[in-house]
C-alpha cells in the first residue's frame, strides 16, 4: 500500500470518527493521544482531550488509530442477526496503521 492510500485510509477513519463525535486514539511518536476530533483537513487533525488541550496531529505523523465501532456505528450492543457483527463476534476497535514510507 502506498503511502498517499494509507493516509487516505487513515483520514476516512478519523474523518468518520469525527462524524459520530467518538473519542479516538492516534499513536504518535510513541505515545497515544486521546480526544475528540473537532477539525480536519487533508493533512491533520485538531484533537481536543475535553480537559481544554487541544493538539494538532499531522496525518503523516500518526502511527495507528483505535477507536471504537460501536460508538462510530451508534449501537454499543450488536443485534446476533446484524452483518456487520461477523456471525455474533464481539466487536473490537478498529485499527489502523503504520503509517510511513516503504
Amino acid at each position: 500500500m502506498s503511502q498517499s492510500s494509507t493516509l487516505f485510509t487513515v483520514g476516512t477513519l478519523l474523518r468518520h470518527a469525527q462524524d459520530a463525535a467518538a473519542p479516538v486514539r492516534v499513536l504518535v511518536s510513541g505515545t497515544w493521544l486521546d480526544g475528540v476530533i473537532v477539525g480536519a483537513d487533508g493533512l491533520g487533525v485538531i484533537l481536543d482531550d475535553g480537559n481544554g488541550h487541544q493538539v494538532l496531529v499531522r496525518l503523516d505523523s500518526i502511527v495507528a488509530v483505535s477507536f471504537s465501532r460501536a460508538a462510530i456505528d451508534g449501537d454499543p450492543q450488536p443485534e446476533p442477526d446484524d452483518a456487520r457483527a461477523h456471525w455474533g463476534a464481539e466487536r473490537q476497535p478498529i485499527e489502523a496503521g503504520p503509517v510511513g514510507g516503504y
